[in-house]
This record gives C-alpha cells, sequence and structure tokens, in this order.
C-alpha cells in the first residue's frame, strides 16, 4: 500500500549482538514519489545516478528445486544471473523525472515452495543459494505448501510421521537461512516468533538498512498442532500416526506480529508469503483452527498491511505474474505475484528507501541462455 504525497520517517536501524534487537527510530520528513509498476525490465544505456540509501531486494517465488525438471544445476545458473546483475550485466529501474536507479541485489527473499515435496532440508538446498551468501547477500527463506504438509497430503486422512519430519526439516532450513544472513550481514536483525503449540510454523520478522520484512511463510493462519502423548506408537501407529493431530489457532503468532510491527507505522515494510490474495479460496484454509470466515482471514493480512503507509505485499504459488490492487477503506495495498523462478527464472525486483519508501516493483524476466 503506497501513500503518495505524504511524508515519510527515517527508521535507522541500530544493530546490536543478540536478540531481541533494539532499534532506534529518528523522525525527518521527506517528500515520496509516486510507486511506479512494470512488467518487464528493458536495458537502459545511462550513467547512473547518485548514491542514496535506495537498495534492490530480489524476490523469488517457487523455486521447486528437483521439481518439474528444475534441476540443482539450471537454479544455480539463475542465482549466477542474478549475481552478475550490477556486475557484467545491467538492468535498471525506472522511477520518473528521468532518473534511473540500477538494478544491484543488496538481499533476496525466498517466497515458499523451495523443493519437492517432503525434500526441503538443509544438506540439499542451502548449496543452491550459498553463492548469494558468499557474496554478502542475505537470503530470506520461507516456506510453501510443498514444504510444509497440508492436512491432505499425509499418508492417511492427516498429517503422517513422515510429513511432521517434513515440517521441522523445512523449519530448519528457513532459520538457516536468517541464521547465516545475520551472520554475514551487519544490517540485518530479526525475529522469530514461534508456534502457537507444541509443532507449528515460526514466522519471522527482520529488518535491513531501516526496512521491516514480514515473513508468513504459506500464509498467515497456518495453523500450529499437536499430538496425543505417545504419538505415534499410541496413535494410528500402522498409518504412520497420520490423523492424529489437533490443530491450534495461529492467532497467538499473529497478535504477536502485530505487536512487532505497532512500533512505528511510516517504516518501509515488505509483507511476504506463500500464497497470494488473488489465489483460489481453499488455499486459506486453516482447517477449522479458528472461527474466522475465508473474507476475515484475508481481510486481517490486508488491515495489517493497510496500517504502515509505505507498504508492498509480494507472494508466489501461482506460478505466473501478476499485479492487483485491494482497496482498505480510503487507501489500498499492492500486491505482486513473482512469475515462476523455473523454466526462465523470474523475479520480482524492488527499490527500497528507508526514507523514501517502496519506489518501484519491476517483474524481471532473463533472456534465453
Amino acid at each position: 500500500m503506497i501513500a503518495r504525497g505524504r511524508f515519510a520517517a527515517i527508521a535507522v536501524p541500530v544493530v546490536l549482538l543478540g536478540i531481541p534487537i533494539a532499534l532506534v527510530v529518528t523522525a525527518c520528513s521527506t517528500a515520496r514519489p509516486a510507486l511506479r509498476r512494470h512488467e518487464s525490465i528493458i536495458p537502459v544505456t545511462t550513467t547512473a545516478p547518485p548514491a542514496d540509501d535506495a537498495f534492490t531486494v530480489i524476490f523469488i517465488g517457487d523455486p521447486e528445486a528437483r521439481m518439474r525438471g528444475n534441476t540443482p544445476e539450471e537454479l544455480a545458473g539463475y542465482v549466477q544471473r542474478l549475481l552478475d546483475l550490477g556486475e557484467t550485466r545491467h538492468e535498471w529501474f525506472q522511477i520518473g523525472d528521468g532518473r534511473t536507479h540500477e538494478i544491484d541485489p543488496e538481499l533476496v527473499i525466498i517466497g515458499g515452495d523451495i523443493s519437492q515435496d517432503r525434500r526441503t532440508t538443509i544438506e540439499l538446498d542451502m548449496p543452491i543459494w550459498a553463492p548469494f551468501f558468499d557474496a554478502g547477500i542475505p537470503v530470506l527463506a520461507g516456506f510453501g505448501n510443498h514444504d510444509w504438509e497440508p492436512e491432505s497430503w499425509g499418508d492417511g486422512p492427516s498429517y503422517s510421521f513422515a510429513g511432521h519430519r517434513s515440517n521441522e526439516s523445512t523449519t530448519a532450513f528457513t532459520r538457516e537461512t536468517y541464521r547465516r544472513s545475520a551472520e554475514i550481514s551487519p544490517n540485518l536483525a530479526y525475529r522469530e516468533i514461534g508456534p502457537s503449540a507444541e509443532h507449528g510454523p515460526v514466522t519471522f520478522h527482520a529488518t535491513y538498512q531501516g526496512v521491516d520484512i514480514v515473513n508468513f511463510n504459506t500464509f498467515l493462519y497456518q495453523p500450529s498442532y499437536e499430538y496425543p502423548a505417545g504419538w505415534p506408537l499410541t496413535c494410528n501407529p500402522l498409518g504412520g500416526g497420520a490423523g492424529c493431530q489437533t490443530f491450534v489457532s495461529a492467532e497467538p503468532q499473529i497478535e504477536a506480529m502485530e505487536l512487532l510491527l505497532a512500533d512505528d507505522p511510516s517504516t518501509p515494510t515488505i509483507f511476504v508469503q506463500h500464497y497470494p490474495l488473488s489465489t483460489s479460496d481453499g488455499w486459506w484454509n486453516d482447517y477449522d483452527a479458528t472461527d474466522t470466515t475465508l473474507a476475515e482471514r484475508k481481510q486481517r493480512l490486508l488491515n495489517m498491511i493497510a496500517r504502515r503507509t509505505q507498504a508492498v505485499f509480494l507472494a508466489g504459488h501461482n506460478h505466473r505474474s501478476s499485479q492487483r490492487t485491494w482497496p482498505v477503506g480510503d487507501q489500498v495495498v499492492d500486491e505482486y505475484v513473482a512469475p515462476y523462478f523455473g523454466d526462465g527464472g523470474g523475479v520480482i525486483a524492488v527499490l527500497v528507501s528507508p526514507t523514501r519508501g517502496i519506489l518501484e516493483v519491476r517483474t524481471l524476466r532473463f533472456p534465453p541462455s
């Protein structure tokens, strides 16, 4: 959601060792340019603009390593193309008034569906993204439906032991991306918000150079779950413990994130989750863990985004790029869905400034090799 013509505050992060991270905020007003939308990037021959505090965030939707023919070698090639931006290959944001800004990735966000079903692991998947870390570029990963066991995918009526172990492996991978990113970048701070039951998703709130990144993984209402004592031996052992879990509402997680976002509504914020607001309704199912309707779940997310005066919502899942605006009172929330990363290497590039907000969002498609 972009508030045009208003004034911003400069949020200056002071990174301290350890978690939680303290933030010191000072105020300074400056005019905000309007957000410009583009479907493709055309190289521009021009001189680089003067240095400022704006930087490039790359959002990757659906890498799906080892699925649909997406080999690790192919994905590694797309990673290298992104690393070449700002080095041997040059692309530019067009931010209006004749000004340009080179697309040079400084932060990478993975928007879920990291790999094939039940196969997301540090050992198999981290090597694909390691070149970013080696180059000093933080990578923050969320998970999607192929990384987190949906209710209907268990070895029986619901979750199985194999699916639960897969969820734990996925959580370990996402946590490791945040840990490594904070280790290599003094400009990155983050907090985890744990599950609302014994097992479940961990969501993340990060701050990079004065810009917040809110990661809900699949979607903000993904429920946690718990098992009876002694599971899986005490409940359906022949079926791998399937159908024995009780789902628990994500409401405590959502409330905790809302508290973290209440500090300064002028902080530019990138909200990410795997499911777009514009995807089919069935994906927003929380297995009756709450009494909310589908419309209420979506509105909860829209309201959270709209509280920030400079914000954008990024998602994947649909395997094709799209743009949509959602009205929230007298404001709008801008949703951008990433193209499929495999079979072409398409991504979303966001130009963001801690003092001027979300400046431009563009879809970048790599030409054939």
